[in-house]
């Protein structure tokens, strides 16, 4: 019998179909909860992507489920612990979408600095405004990277082109990953001098909540935030605090505590109303060339599972 592998955001590996469907048996899902509940149990492998939360309840009930394949880096959507003590293999990407997601973390970074988005919104509306939306130019500036892993590197270096200069902390990375940059001790040690602070940490149980009502009393006042890491790693009620107090100057935001973000949440309420917050839909790795390496990458990952394991 075929294997059966279950896609469940098939918009994202449509170059791969042809590929998928000479080893196994396509079965095209959804991230619904429902859709999974009544899919997964009859499935080999599950191609996933960040949208489709894989838990315990619902890995239990995928009896027949060896691999899970995420088109992502970080799998906090996926239980870990669960998988593995099923026996379920993880498959997940290393560096498919490191440039992509520095990439758009610095055109947040030059959006917010230059308030782009809401000029861009009075031009649309008919006015000429230049005095209204003068921002603030980058070189000279202390940026604060924190996470120095593959993408936070490659923002570091992004910065460091712009003539910025570059603050470094990350407990678990020789300092030989960022050699321009000033190393911090501590995150306290980063936060006070940063003009611009961009996080870029995986999401653990150190990091949830990393930046909350401390941090934020901590950083330099009329700073500014990036986050394309993971949204728990903010509090995003001490984020809008901070906002609203002027504690910080702006922020650019593209991952949320929960995704979808929901259509009553507090941060698009304030977004609407206000012109120093930008939000995006967990766009970090969404360029063309990063979903074609996506797919391309799981494809091969997948092939190369099922015929190590005997089943094609």
């Amino acid at each position: 019998m075929r294997p059966v592998i279950l896609v469940t955001e098939p918009a994202y590996f449509k170059s791969v179909m042809r590929r998928l469907s000479a080893i196994g048996r396509v079965v095209l899902g959804s991230p619904d909860r429902r859709d999974l509940e009544r899919r997964i149990p009859r499935c080999d492998v599950a191609l996933i992507r960040v949208e489709t939360a894989l838990d315990r309840a619902l890995i239990e009930r995928a009896r027949r489920l060896r691999l899970i394949a995420s088109a992502t880096t970080g799998i906090n959507h996926i239980d870990a612990d669960a998988a593995r003590q099923r026996g379920v293999r993880i498959l997940h990407l290393h560096g498919a979408h490191t440039r992509p997601t520095a990439e758009h973390a610095f055109a947040l970074l030059l959006a917010l600095a230059r308030r782009i988005p809401a000029a861009h919104e009075s031009m649309r509306a008919g006015r000429w405004d230049r005095a209204r939306w003068i921002g603030r130019q980058l070189a000279g500036k202390n940026i604060g990277v924190i996470g120095v892993g593959r993408i936070g590197r490659t923002v570091a270096r992004m910065a460091h082109a712009f003539g910025m200069n570059v603050l470094a902390y990350d407990p678990y990375v020789p300092r030989t990953a960022a050699p321009f940059a000033r190393w911090r001790r501590t995150l306290g040690d980063l936060l006070r001098p940063s003009h611009v602070v961009t996080l870029h940490a995986a999401l653990t149980a150190e990091t949830r909540g990393m930046i909350g009502r401390r941090q934020f009393d901590q950083m330099r006042p009329g700073s500014l935030l990036v986050n394309t890491a993971r949204g728990r790693i903010v509090d995003e009620a001490a984020l809008l605090a901070a906002l609203r107090s002027g504690r910080i100057a702006g922020a650019a935001i593209d991952v949320f505590s929960t995704e979808p973000l929901p259509r009553s949440s507090p941060l698009r309420r304030y977004a609407r109303r206000r012109d120093n917050l930008i939000l995006t839909p967990h766009l970090g790795a969404s360029t063309a060339e990063a979903v074609q390496a996506a797919a391309v990458e799981m494809a091969e990952g997948i092939e190369m599972f099922l015929k190590r394991s005997g089943l094609v």
